[in-house]
């Protein structure tokens, strides 16, 4: 009994002995190796400004006019030589850069080539209104270079637009060419009128009600919802959401939240548009 108790426990000892072993081995062998997986980088959101719309094409005609002369008060400063006045072309040049063409009705003063051609006057491009329809809500104005101002063989007079304005890829918010004198007192101007197609042509804003970040009061005139003012800590995204707006759509709508930022801000208490016809 004695010699069989002890051959059993030699037995368990033996199989104690062989499970460590096994153990160990399995410890100090290697991990296998897994498969790692490359952290997917996501890529930066494209800015509000590079999405809006570009319907320039080169050497196109976007919008015609007339430059002709407005009843203005009189001023001792008022320049010798009369106003331009002529026919008015908004071209697209062959880098998509925006000109404005005039073709002078009357010879254009000694000094051709350079800023002389305009002596005490200046030529504007801006969203303010001379046809009649009601003004923006957020005026708008760009000055055109009368330093690089040039003329065609066909006695075209061509202004540049500064590179840079807001809007470039659709500049039909701008309503009118202005003449002024040392930039004020409007002597004369030239309702646009574009041949641009819209990108939006279904857009209509519905106010569903107000939510977080978009607060503010949505102003209807007539029936028709034409505009919003926003509260303190109003969003972009917010605001156009409520009213049922793409954030693209309702900058578009108001290309003055570009003015001074590359990414569009609202401002309190300053209202924006919400009706394609007030754009």
């Amino acid at each position: 009994m004695i010699h069989r108790g002890v051959g059993r426990g030699a037995a368990a000892l033996f199989i104690a002995a062989v499970a460590v072993a096994v153990s160990g081995c399995s410890l100090l062998a290697p991990a296998a190796s897994r498969p790692t997986s490359t952290p997917t980088e996501t890529p930066d959101p494209v800015p509000i400004a590079q999405q809006l719309p570009e319907l320039r094409v080169a050497g196109q005609t976007i919008a015609t006019g007339q430059l002709q002369a407005v009843e203005h008060d009189p001023d001792d400063g008022m320049p010798a030589a009369p106003p331009l006045t002529g026919a008015v072309r908004v071209v697209v040049d062959s880098s998509l850069r925006v000109e404005v063409h005039v073709r002078p009705d009357a010879p254009l003063p000694a000094g051709s080539g350079d800023a002389s051609r305009l002596p005490g006057y200046s030529l504007l491009v801006t969203n303010a209104r001379h046809d009649g329809k009601p003004g923006p809500v957020q005026p708008m104005v760009f000055g055109l270079d009368s330093d690089l101002v040039r003329v065609t063989p066909d006695g075209e007079l061509v202004l540049p637009i500064p590179p840079g304005f807001t809007s470039e890829g659709d500049p039909s918010y701008l309503h009118s060419i202005e003449e002024t004198v040392g930039g004020s007192g409007v002597v004369a101007a030239a309702p646009l009128t574009w041949t641009l197609p819209s990108p939006f042509p279904n857009l209509q804003a519905v106010d569903h009600g107000p939510v977080s970040f978009a607060r503010g009061k949505a102003i209807v005139e007539d029936g028709v919802l034409t505009g919003y003012v926003p509260n303190p800590y109003d969003t972009l995204f917010a605001v156009s959401r409520r009213f049922g707006l793409t954030e693209v759509e309702l900058v578009w709508l108001n290309p003055a939240l570009l003015l001074g930022s590359p990414e569009p801000q609202l401002k309190y208490d300053v209202e924006i548009t919400l009706d394609p016809a007030s754009r």
